[in-house]
């Protein structure tokens, strides 16, 4: 089971698979989200309805809110670790009040506490002092990272053009 970070659904859009290119890409993922194979986490869609109007991944969005689920109790837990592991690196206190203040350590909390992989299109950065990177923040609480295509790869996707 996959959490999908913010930027598997923006640099698609914005790239490689545009809404009017690659439609079969947004159809799959509502398939993996209906399938329960995968979900993205309010804080994802609250970074993603902060678009323009206009935005067509806002309004795909909203179309599937649905699927971008509330944080529960277990989640809220987890988050407690996720920062305790933040605050124990050398990050900048600005680094961490970011981590904080965006979707990536919620989605770090919710893969933790679901067992679930992140998907996210982040590489680690393990020296960097001025930004936690979400793979080194599932590699310091023990949460599997993806990305997006090795997800698509896992979960078969094939696009026909």
């Amino acid at each position: 089971m996959y959490v999908l970070d913010t930027n598997v659904f923006i640099d698609a859009a914005n790239a490689y698979y545009a809404f009017d290119l690659a439609p079969g890409y947004w159809e799959f993922l509502v398939q993996l989200f209906d399938s329960h194979h995968a979900v993205s986490i309010e804080p994802v869609y609250d970074e993603l309805d902060s678009a323009s109007d206009d935005d067509p991944l806002k309004a795909w969005a909203k179309r599937n809110r649905q699927h971008f689920v509330d944080l529960d109790p277990h989640v809220f837990g987890c988050y407690q670790p996720v920062m305790d592991w933040a605050g124990a690196q050398n990050y900048t206190a600005s680094a961490i009040n970011q981590f904080r203040n965006v979707a990536d350590s919620w989605i770090v909390a919710y893969a933790l506490a679901n067992n679930w992989v992140v998907v996210t299109h982040e590489k680690s950065a393990p020296k960097s002092k001025n930004r936690i990177k979400i793979p080194d923040a599932c590699a310091g609480v023990g949460v599997t990272c993806a990305s997006p295509f090795e997800m698509l790869r896992s979960e078969s996707m094939c696009l026909v053009l």
